[in-house]
């Protein structure tokens, strides 16, 4: 294993039951919540409810926090098994009903070759991120893959307001709060675990861009008044 993925298991921060832990625990269960909405909404409407990027970001990540990165909290392991379990069944649903949705002829057309690149490409970047800036557990990569979700986001909410299928409202909701428990935990754990970083100036302003962006969505899809009839 890569040096860089040795952490001492009896660091405080490794703690559950800490209060900045037990926050990012609450955070945690809120992303399982987003996940359970978002799939169970996306059956009913036959679609995917993550933008494919996103997805395919998200999906490295968790295979990397499962299977490559250290996990020396059991907690922490069983939330990286169980969001690797969720975002199975979200790459069914894109690769189920995704082409159809597209609306690029090009993407359309080699749609399955598209959301492979993606991945592979994805988890490419997050290994090397993580392996030349020392990030040790992969939370600040997290945090930016958060970040590009976040703001795809708001770009999906504007492609499909006139359906609102896959627009879960209890999932814009869930995500915003498991961002913000695990981003006050992250704060003390990456701290505490890269002691070479002079600051936490990167992090911060991820959390807070993602909060600013995750309120955005929830007012959105909250906001939105039904369908929108297309007029000449």
């Amino acid at each position: 294993m890569h040096p860089i993925y040795h952490v001492d298991p009896a660091n405080p921060a490794f703690d559950p039951l800490t209060w900045y832990n037990l926050v990012g625990a609450f955070g945690c269960v809120n992303w399982i919540l987003a996940y359970v909405a978002i799939l169970v909404l996306c059956f009913r409407d036959r679609t995917y409810g993550l933008p494919l990027v996103a997805i395919c970001l998200n999906f490295g990540w968790e295979l990397l926090a499962s299977f490559v990165f250290p996990n020396p909290v059991a907690l922490w392991h069983f939330f990286d098994r169980a969001w690797l379990g969720f975002d199975v069944v979200l790459v069914y649903q894109l690769l189920r009903w995704g082409r159809a949705e597209q609306s690029i002829p090009e993407i359309a057309r080699f749609f399955y070759f598209v959301v492979a690149l993606t991945f592979g490409v994805g988890v490419w970047g997050q290994y090397a991120f993580v392996d030349s800036y020392r990030d040790r557990l992969g939370l600040v990569g997290a945090f930016g893959v958060n970040l590009i979700m976040s703001i795809l986001f708001v770009f999906f909410y504007f492609g499909r307001r006139a359906s609102g299928r896959g627009l879960s409202k209890a999932g814009a909701v869930c995500k915003l709060l498991g961002t913000l428990g695990t981003a006050v935990e992250c704060h003390t754990v990456v701290r505490s675990i890269d002691t070479g970083l002079q600051d936490l100036a990167f992090l911060t302003f991820l959390t807070v861009t993602i909060f600013a962006t995750d309120c955005l969505y929830v007012y959105l899809v909250f906001a939105r008044p039904g369908a929108v009839v297309a007029t000449k």
